[in-house]
């Protein structure tokens, strides 16, 4: 049948896919293996956490008393759409080597096989726990034929969900590459829908937008799947005629799904995408930085520059620590003010942040042309210098502005705001500074798979860790002693009053992180002078 992929072909495809993303797997870095099976010992654990709210729940969802039974396929119908959308325009959606498999066999069976292992890699990891679950639901009711029904519709719901999340997310992708703009700017565009991300769930906003999505989904025939689990219980409030339904409707979208899958891949990877013209620039060209850096100085801060605009996917890494961001935000919110707390925690995030934007990986940041570098009779202490001041003069004015409005809202005494006032100042430049020390003791060479056509180089673990350790307890010094709490504490203490305690506590911590700036700096500038192409 014309558009119906070719099940032998698609299955080998599928399987070579596999056998690929096991093996990229395997070549992966040690952080990256402990953070794959962290995640599988995480959703192992939850397993018979899920399985005991289904059996808990069970007698209730089979008496139709119960919201559950038409909450849980509606979130799972859901999520595994947003997913497969999500996933595949990142990575499940194309295949490599993609010429050499079109010139080969037809491109549905392409299709077929993306679809088959797409599927493997979306629901593999929640489509057993939900399997496993359905012993809860026969062992709440006690009736054991509800292991015939409930796996069916597990399975029936996730097909056809994502089934229909994968021509909406290769809709998506066609869309995306027939744009300009879109190609021009799409590191911009992908982080700032990462930070839209971030603030719905700081504002605890999630809800508010999926909300509505999953209410429809529970007053639409996806309900139904909870008669299709449940229609092999005796006495169960389920109806044959929904349940047939159901598994009627999941074959028939099912089918749909494939062609339209088919048709719109085929439109994707045949037509002529759009392209931006690329604008070429000088890097080194001379400007004001010049006369107050040096040349040398100035050229590796617009080089910095110039690779975060045209990578800025790179720096996605300095956003995830923002998650701990999520508490004191979220108290503010709730409060409906400013809390004491929140601008201390963001001016030290801030200058943090700052430092890790381009200096936490002075060697590996230059990848190949590192030797070229090295040899063109730059300095260590101008790579160092150019490092600080390309962070730095991006990230001292966000520290400053957090720093003082956020101070002026905040119950903080006028002492502690100035305080944190000069913090924002100096701390951001002396974070660069640590963040180039210690990534030149632990540089990263090697490209980090971001997508499955983008690799770029982030600082390893242990510069990230270790500078954070270090930062944190030499600056904190400075942005903790802010805090009323810590003021009262101490004054107290040490019979001072609170302002003294903050004056104090910022000169301490600016000493400790000064100290390690310099420390730090020193290391990094020997790194640099002392490297050699053999490493």
């Amino acid at each position: 049948m014309p558009g119906v992929p070719n099940t032998h072909h698609a299955a080998r495809i599928a399987a070579t896919q596999l056998r690929i993303g096991w093996r990229k797997l395997r070549g992966k870095s040690v952080t990256h293996h402990f953070a794959v099976g962290l995640a599988v010992v995480a959703v192992t654990a939850m397993t018979p956490g899920i399985t005991w709210v289904v059996y808990a729940n069970a007698q209730s969802v089979v008496d139709g008393a119960s919201a559950i039974g038409t909450l849980v396929p509606a979130g799972i119908g859901v999520v595994t759409v947003v997913m497969t959308a999500y996933l595949t325009v990142l990575q499940i959606g194309d295949i490599d080597v993609r010429d050499g498999y079109l010139t080969t066999v037809p491109a549905r069976d392409v299709v077929g096989g993306l679809l088959a292992a797409g599927y493997v890699r979306v629901a593999g990891m929640f489509v057993p726990p939900l399997l496993v679950a359905s012993v809860g639901l026969a062992g709440g009711v006690g009736r054991p034929l509800a292991l015939l029904s409930a796996p069916i519709a597990v399975l029936a719901l996730t097909t056809t969900a994502y089934l229909v999340g994968f021509p909406i997310g290769m809709v998506i992708a066609y869309a995306l590459g027939q744009s300009a703009f879109v190609d021009r700017y799409k590191g911009a565009l992908g982080a700032g829908a990462f930070v839209a991300y971030l603030a719905l769930l700081l504002t605890d906003s999630l809800w508010t937008v999926a909300g509505p999505v999953i209410e429809a989904a529970r007053a639409s025939p996806v309900a139904w799947y909870t008669d299709l689990a449940l229609i092999t219980v005796p006495g169960a409030d389920a109806s044959a005629l929904r349940a047939g339904a159901a598994l009627d409707g999941s074959m028939g979208v099912a089918a749909l799904g494939v062609l339209a899958s088919v048709r719109v891949s085929e439109r994707r990877w045949y037509d002529d995408g759009a392209h931006a013209d690329i604008r070429t620039t000088d890097s080194a060209r001379g400007g004001r930085l010049d006369g107050v850096l040096g040349r040398p100085a100035a050229w590796v801060a617009r080089k910095s520059w110039l690779r975060a605009r045209r990578a800025p996917i790179k720096l996605l890494y300095v956003v995830y620590p923002a998650f701990v961001l999520f508490g004191p935000i979220q108290n503010s919110i709730a409060a409906g003010r400013v809390t004491a707390t929140l601008p201390a925690t963001l001016t030290l995030y801030a200058a943090w942040a700052t430092g890790a934007l381009f200096a936490l990986n002075p060697l590996g940041d230059e990848g190949a042309v590192l030797p070229i570098t090295a040899t063109s009779g730059v300095t260590g202490r101008e790579v160092v210098a150019g490092l600080v001041a390309a962070s730095a003069l991006v990230g001292t004015p966000v520290s400053i502005a957090l720093a003082v409005v956020l101070g002026v809202l905040s119950p903080l005494s006028p002492v502690a705001v100035a305080c944190l006032a000069v913090g924002g100042v100096v701390l951001p430049a002396l974070a660069a500074t640590v963040a180039a020390g210690v990534g030149a003791s632990f540089p990263k060479y090697e490209a980090t798979s971001m997508t499955r056509s983008r690799e770029v180089v982030v600082p390893s673990l242990w510069s990230f860790g270790v500078y954070t350790i270090v930062f944190l307890l030499s600056a904190g010094i400075a942005t903790g002693a802010q805090s009323p709490a810590v003021g009262s504490v101490l004054g107290g203490a040490l019979g001072v009053s609170t302002a003294v305690v903050h004056v104090a506590g910022l000169a301490v911590g600016l000493a400790v992180a000064g100290a390690c700036a310099v420390v730090a700096g020193r290391n990094a500038v020997r790194a640099f002078d002392g490297y050699t192409a053999d490493g």
